[in-house]
This record gives C-alpha cells, sequence and structure tokens, in this order.
C-alpha cells in the first residue's frame, strides 16, 4: 500500500518537523564551534547542561512529531524517538572530533542519552499523566459525568 502525502497536509506535517530540524542544526551549529570560539565562551551554562537540555529539547521535538502531538503516550513514537536523538547524538560526537580543539567523549553520548531520557519521562508522567488525567476530570465535571 502507498501511502502519499497531499497538499493539505503539507503545513501540518511542517510544523511537526520544522522545529526538530531547528534543533538539530542548533546543535550542529554549537558543535561546530571550535575550542574557545565566541560562542562556545558566552554559552552561559556548563556543556554537560548545555548536552542534557539540548537532546531533551530534541527528543521533546521529535516524539511530539512522531506521535503528531503530545497527548497520548505511544511507546513506538517513543522509541523512535530515544533511538533518532541517540543516534544524531552519536554522530554529533563524530563530527566533533573533526572540530579544531574538540573531541568525540563517550560522556557525551552518555550526557545526551540521559537528556533524552528525562525528556520522555517528562512527556510519559507529566503531560501524558498528570495533565491528561487534570483534563479528563475537568471535561468530566463539565459534561456532568
Amino acid at each position: 500500500m502507498k501511502r502519499s502525502i497531499s497538499k493539505e497536509q503539507i503545513p501540518a506535517l511542517a510544523g511537526l518537523w520544522l522545529p526538530v530540524f531547528i534543533q538539530m542544526g542548533l546543535i550542529f551549529y554549537f558543535s561546530s564551534q571550535p575550542s574557545g570560539s565566541p560562542a562556545l565562551e558566552l554559552f552561559p551554562l556548563p556543556a554537560g547542561i548545555g548536552h542534557l537540555g539540548g537532546y531533551g529539547l530534541l527528543a521533546l521535538f521529535l516524539y511530539r512529531a512522531f506521535n503528531k502531538g503530545f497527548l497520548g503516550w505511544s511507546w513506538r513514537a517513543a522509541g523512535y524517538t530515544f533511538l533518532g536523538a541517540f543516534i544524531y547524538g552519536v554522530t554529533d560526537e563524530i563530527h566533533q572530533f573533526f572540530v579544531p580543539g574538540r573531541q568525540a567523549l563517550l560522556s557525551d553520548v552518555f550526557i545526551n542519552a540521559i537528556g533524552i531520557g528525562l525528556a520522555l519521562a517528562a512527556i510519559r508522567f507529566i503531560i501524558n499523566g498528570w495533565f491528561y488525567k487534570r483534563g479528563l476530570e475537568c471535561s468530566r465535571k463539565i459534561s456532568g459525568l
């Protein structure tokens, strides 16, 4: 069965995937900066926090794109998210090996994975747990059920 994308679906798909590609571009930009560059020196947080936050944000955007939104938990979307963000993190560390004054570190890959996992946990337990239940309670009260 061949699946095609209609012209009406393009804006919705762009809205889901554009943040993913922008975040990937930002990660690539910072990884491309040589050691001692102003972009890295002016970054206000330690490098580990940058990795944690950058890959956590990438995971949030990826999950949203794979799941077509945040509501409703999908193990499949979570698996694709983890795998996609993790592979991007590994390839980014390989890329850093070729940037002057930078190095590829296994510890950075580990920190990236923690950021990805924390983001997925936040989606699972905060957005789809607490907020989802509160939304159901509100809708039941409004509908009188």
